[in-house]
């Protein structure tokens, strides 16, 4: 198989693996079989598992289109896209990545790095003005936060709310971090 080839299946092999069970519950040997390809073949394509790690999330964050627009409806576009249908990546999950990984102590600077590049940076760059990269920050939290309750705790309060009323209200919510003034 060309290296390039081999290299794809293993990156495949390892965002699915580390989406589905985190950093420190997935080893070299699992990614191998699961791409079938010897585990010496992935150190020798990559080095060792935190680099594998490295290169599965330097692609893993970035502005969904949904994000993308007027600044002034970015809450409501934002509460529209995290409150719509979700469509699955089979092989790709970047909020279970991002959770099933954020508490390894390895794994969490390299989260860190990465959705600071690939999300937060970009996004401060939309909202652009003073203090947009503490804006960002605050609208990333209220979206990590939001999709936490939302897909891993599903509270049924949160499931037996009005769709328009709770879009409005989570819309004003991220609209409202991102327009707070910092000091």
């Amino acid at each position: 198989m060309p290296a390039a080839k081999t290299r794809a299946s293993v990156l495949r092999a390892a965002r699915l693996a580390f989406s589905r069970a985190g950093f420190d519950h997935v080893g070299i040997r699992e990614i191998g079989a699961m791409a079938d390809i010897d585990p010496a073949v992935v150190i020798r394509l990559f080095g060792s598992k935190e680099a594998l790690f490295e290169a599965v999330a330097a692609e893993a964050f970035d502005l969904e289109p949904a994000f993308l627009g007027p600044v002034g409806q970015f809450g409501e576009r934002v509460a529209r896209h995290l409150l719509g249908p979700q469509v699955a990546d089979a092989e790709f999950d970047a909020f279970q990545f991002l959770l099933r990984s954020a508490a390894s102590p390895v794994a969490a600077p390299i989260l860190s790095r990465h959705l600071e590049a690939g999300f937060m940076t970009p996004l401060a760059d939309l909202l652009g003005g003073e203090q947009a990269a503490i804006r960002a920050s605050l609208a990333t939290a209220a979206i990590l936060g939001f999709s936490t309750l939302r897909f891993t705790l599903t509270p049924a309060m949160l499931a037996s709310a009005h769709p328009a009323a709770l879009t409005a209200a989570l819309g004003r919510f991220i609209q409202a971090a991102i327009e707070a003034p910092v000091p």
